[in-house]
């Protein structure tokens, strides 16, 4: 019990000095720090992935699908759509200058050939002639350009080898594709008929080909027909060699590929192609041990989340962004529409934490992968706290909020998403009312027994799932509502420190008379003891009749004047017609005495770790009341008028509450009824009464601050007449001859 008090203290003084604040920059600093907490638990894994295969690895165990997807096959995807578009036909058009290009290069092979020799060989004659050596050079260009088919078969043959050769290489130079000098070599050394017929063989043999289609491809066996045409005719085995090589050389495609027509037909036949869906069931085998692992496999394993693999930045974008948007709107919900929950930091971050916690324990259950831990997220804790310690309206929003966060965690789970809304929706309609602790661990059990029909009829609803999932996943739901019982009753007494706020099972607990601080006063004071009983009938029946918070007029009303237990007997309730200190007194001190109850019950209330809201009832339950009795003896014995109301007055704060107000009028109420000498059986008397003590705080402005209404003070009025007049109700005397009766009868048992 030590240890829990040293605790509670230490979590209320945390909050003091980290939590208390009231300024929109904490808001905003707390706001993103939640932000990227909940981004960092749904895009980041707790654990490494359970499995790290390549294609072409041998699995080591088997491996199942812990749930069932749907999904898009893109490898057969992709394979029937690139058959297709190998498939499809290649566009092709044909070139109408390849002919003409490529019997021009034949017609420049020839021309060259008779150019070139000519020119070498007149040129070797005039640099021969000794004479005329000086003008040689000139004549013989000048004879050379002159003259065209002008050599003789003996004077071609004339050439030397090395003359044929230097011949060729000339050639070689003029045209712009690749002949061997072998080839020029016997096409030089050919006479002019001879080399003519060889030209125009070429030209013969071209154009037949040329006259067909030649595809790019088929420019290999275009080659080798032309080489077997060539060697087919009657001329010697050399002149056909250079004939073939000639025609082989020259001969081009003719018919060209349109690739945008071509890529059109490739697209339109891909467009046809449907996406392949397949279907993983859960429990299914993936991979079996001992099996290659194929590319597919694989893809099912990343889908599953079963694959170790790089980072997936589509996905933790999306996330992110799902998370912003969720946030802004929680944010904007309780700025527009719970103005009392915004203007509340502390409300704001007990509802982050929930959220948090929540999320964070839904990605702790997806490593287990199994569905038995699917069905176990405690959204009902959130909900069932919240509800108990700010407000059904609260909890509501944020179970929503809580659930559609869980979505991406489970991959967009509809089945999970609805159960964790469902659960919490049983949380909040279980604690609307609670009485006791008790009540969280039935509300627990609420969840617990609808799970079993939701997840059932979720199960049935999908026809591939088997009974062994069933079983497994309505025992989830089973597990949940337990947790979800046990986690809110062991978290609520700690939330209530932490964030300083105060449930009806706080109340209730305070509200026993076994409270140590109760029995004390019992014991010690026990005139203030009965005196705050009476005040906390009247307070929790006026705040049930106007609205308030009965429970808190209650409680606090019990704890109200505790801190007349430091000096008990300068108090009348507890003076019992002994003697009277104040008589000893003067009026300054004993007015200071009456007043500093309230500081000592503050102090006391702190020390034993008592709601701030009691607190507050504790320091404004007086307001700014005049201590009047010794003011006016202090009046009376003072000669010297230098006496100030303000040091006969407490120090306040007026009420600030519903309930501090009425405590304040119970406190009055039930004081100067019990000193007053009427006759309290008369019901208007009393009534009367009453109304000129509320008269008079309502004269003083002590209820200004309060919020309570004129027809408010009426019904408090009745209130406290009613239970005035039940305490001191005439009581029926007994006839002395029924008594006699009554006493025989006790004898005689």
């Amino acid at each position: 019990m030590k240890f829990m008090k040293k605790l509670r203290v230490r979590l209320r003084n945390w909050r003091k000095e980290y939590l208390d604040f009231s300024t929109n920059t904490y808001k905003i600093i707390w706001a993103v720090i939640f932000f990227v907490l909940v981004v960092l638990i749904l895009s980041l894994d707790l654990i490494p992935n359970q499995v790290d295969l390549r294609s072409g690895q041998v699995s080591q165990s088997d491996i199942t699908a812990p749930r069932t997807i749907t999904f898009i096959d893109r490898n057969r995807t992709s394979e029937l759509r690139q058959r297709a578009a190998d498939a499809a036909p290649r566009v092709y058009e044909e070139d109408s200058t390849v002919e003409e290009d490529v019997l021009k290069k034949v017609n420049n092979l020839f021309k060259a050939i008779n150019d070139k020799r000519e020119f070498f060989y007149y040129n070797k004659i005039t640099i021969n002639e000794e004479s005329t050596a000086q003008n040689s050079n000139a004549d013989s260009e000048q004879t050379a350009a002159d003259k065209e088919n002008n050599l003789t078969a003996a004077e071609i043959e004339k050439f030397s080898q090395e003359e044929i050769t230097e011949i060729a290489d000339l050639v070689r130079g003029e045209i712009d594709y690749d002949l061997s000098r072998e080839s020029l070599a016997v096409l030089i050394t050919l006479n002019n008929e001879k080399l003519l017929g060889i030209k125009n063989r070429a030209l013969d043999l071209l154009e037949t080909k040329l006259e067909g289609r030649i595809l790019p491809s088929d420019l290999a066996s275009a080659r080798e027909e032309l080489r077997q045409s060539a060697m087919e005719m009657d001329i010697s085995r050399r002149e056909r060699l250079a004939l073939a090589e000639v025609t082989e050389s020259v001969i081009a495609a003719n018919m060209f590929l349109n690739q945008e027509a071509t890529a059109s037909r490739r697209q339109e036949a891909i467009s046809e192609v449907e996406a392949v869906e397949k279907t993983v069931r859960q429990g299914e085998i993936i991979v079996r041990k001992g099996d290659v692992v194929t590319e597919s496999d694989i893809d099912i394993l990343e889908r599953l989340g079963l694959q170790k693999g790089g980072i997936n930045y589509y996905n933790i974008t999306g996330r992110i962004i799902i998370s912003f948007i969720l946030v802004l709107l929680l944010g904007f919900y309780f700025y527009k529409y719970q103005k009392k929950v915004w203007q509340d930091n502390s409300k704001l971050l007990l509802i982050e934490l929930l959220i948090l916690i929540v999320v964070f324990f839904a990605k702790i259950m997806t490593l287990f992968q199994n569905p038995f831990v699917d069905f176990m997220v405690p959204t009902a804790m959130a909900s069932i706290l919240l509800t108990v310690l700010i407000s059904s309206d609260t909890a509501l929003i944020t179970t929503l909020f809580i659930s559609l966060l869980v979505a991406p965690v489970y991959d967009m789970n509809f089945n999970i998403v609805l159960t964790s809304f469902l659960a919490g929706l049983i949380g909040i309609f279980s604690v609307t009312k609670v009485k006791e602790r008790g009540d969280i661990i039935r509300a627990g059990l609420n969840v617990s027994f609808i799970l079993v029909f939701l997840i059932g009829g979720l199960s049935l609803l999908q026809q591939n799932q088997d009974w062994t999932y069933l079983i497994w996943s309505i025992g989830g739901g089973i597990v949940n509502g337990l947790l979800v019982g046990v986690l809110a009753n062991g978290l609520l007494p700690y939330l209530e420190d932490l964030f300083d706020m105060t449930s009806s099972v706080k109340l209730l607990e305070l509200s026993n008379p076994s409270q140590p601080i109760l029995k004390r006063m019992l014991v010690e004071a026990p005139g203030t003891y009965h005196h705050s009983v009476i005040v906390g009938n009247l307070a929790e029946t006026a705040a049930e009749d106007v609205g308030a918070d009965s429970l808190l007029a209650r409680a606090a009303a019990y704890y109200h004047d505790i801190g007349k237990l430091k000096r008990p007997y300068f108090f009348s309730d507890n003076q019992f017609g002994g003697e009277n200190p104040h008589d000893k007194t003067s009026p300054n001190l004993s007015a200071l005495i009456i007043k500093s109850h309230v500081k000592d019950g503050v102090e006391m209330a702190e020390e034993n770790g008592l709601p701030a809201k009691i607190i507050d009832i504790i320091k404004q339950h007086h307001g700014t009341n005049l201590i009047s009795y010794f003011y006016q003896q202090a009046l009376q014995d003072n000669k010297h008028d230098d006496i100030e109301k303000k040091d006969f007055r407490y120090d306040g704060p007026k009420p600030q509450s519903k309930e501090a107000a009425i405590i304040m009028l119970a406190d009055i109420t039930e004081a100067a009824i019990r000193s007053k000498n009427f006759n309290k059986n008369n019901h208007d008397r009393i009534e009367g009464f009453v109304r000129g003590l509320v008269k008079d705080k309502l004269i003083e402005n002590q209820l200004d601050q309060s919020n309570l209404t004129l027809s408010d003070l009426d019904t408090i009025v009745k209130s406290f007449v009613k239970v005035l007049t039940g305490i001191y109700h005439q009581r029926v005397e007994y006839p002395e001859k029924l008594l006699k009766e009554m006493k025989g009868g006790n004898n005689s048992d």
